[in-house]
């Protein structure tokens, strides 16, 4: 008996003694933005932005199914066909125009073993909240669906005091002639809308109070509405990406260069502008 309690007590200590085994990896495959209301660019921009931020939650491994053509039947039947899963997990979303300016957004998780659908769905004010939340909105959803039994709530770590944040200037600003508005979104993204309909994506790099925003992305000749249009296009196969040196003047406006292309007497130059952007 004795010999017997001293190899439980082992075989206790020694199962004690692993790490916890981490939880598995999901594969999740993304069928992408299904929508009637908003146009092309913006869907696009949209399945960009969920693709990426998806890949960055944690015990997510995400397929692109984007080409399935799960988006197209979709529309066409009016439900989803999960046939065209290959995961164990789907995820879509359904976005439509509500009333006025405001946009619902429905969030899908589909379980393919079980058929079952979790679909979380929200009302924004416009177009441009949903982008600037989507990060937030795919933890919340996904932690709440995957998150394992008995797991403890663990608490954000403390803001710290070294300056400004991409998550404190997250928001839509305005401020140069030829730009509708420039979207910055939590986690070091954005894009900048301008007044012809041209759209660019853009990261942004922030260090104590110097943002840095940078073109992403292929250049565009309406990137560059201030040139005449034949010189724009020439120019705009060989432009380098504009860059964007800022300073915070306070928590609504920010001020300093853009490093862009200028007229000059022999076409175009690399040159620098002073600009100023305000928070709307």
């Amino acid at each position: 008996m004795k010999r017997l309690r001293r190899v439980l007590l082992i075989a206790h200590i020694v199962v004690l003694s692993f790490p916890a085994f981490p939880q598995p990896v999901k594969n999740v495959d993304f069928f992408g933005v299904v929508s009637s209301d908003a146009d092309d660019n913006m869907i696009q921009m949209t399945e960009n932005l969920y693709f990426t931020q998806l890949g960055e939650v944690a015990g997510i491994s995400v397929v692109d199914k984007r080409k399935s053509g799960f988006i197209a039947s979709y529309k066409s039947a009016g439900e989803p066909d999960l046939s065209f899963a290959s995961s164990p997990f789907a995820f879509y979303a359904v976005i439509q125009r509500a009333s006025g300016d405001k946009w619902d957004c429905v969030l899908h998780i589909a379980d393919i073993r079980t058929h079952n659908i979790h679909a979380t769905t929200k009302t924004y004010d416009s177009y441009y909240k949903i982008l600037m939340e989507s990060k937030s909105s795919l933890q919340a959803v996904f932690s709440d669906l995957f998150k394992p039994q008995g797991a403890p709530n663990i608490p954000p770590p403390p803001k710290t005091s070294s300056g400004t944040s991409t998550e404190e200037i997250a928001g839509t600003w305005s401020g140069e002639d030829y730009i509708d508005k420039i979207v910055i979104l939590r986690g070091g993204r954005g894009f900048i809308i301008f007044k012809n309909g041209a759209t660019m994506n853009i990261a942004v790099v922030v260090s104590g109070t110097s943002v840095t925003v940078t073109q992403a992305g292929k250049s565009n000749a309406s990137f560059f509405p201030d040139l005449p249009r034949q010189i724009a296009l020439q120019a705009a196969t060989t432009a380098k990406p504009i860059i964007w040196n800022l300073s915070m003047q306070n928590d609504n406006m920010m001020s300093g260069t853009k490093t862009t292309l200028v007229q000059s007497d022999d076409g175009t130059a690399q040159g620098s502008v002073p600009v100023t952007w305000k928070k709307l």
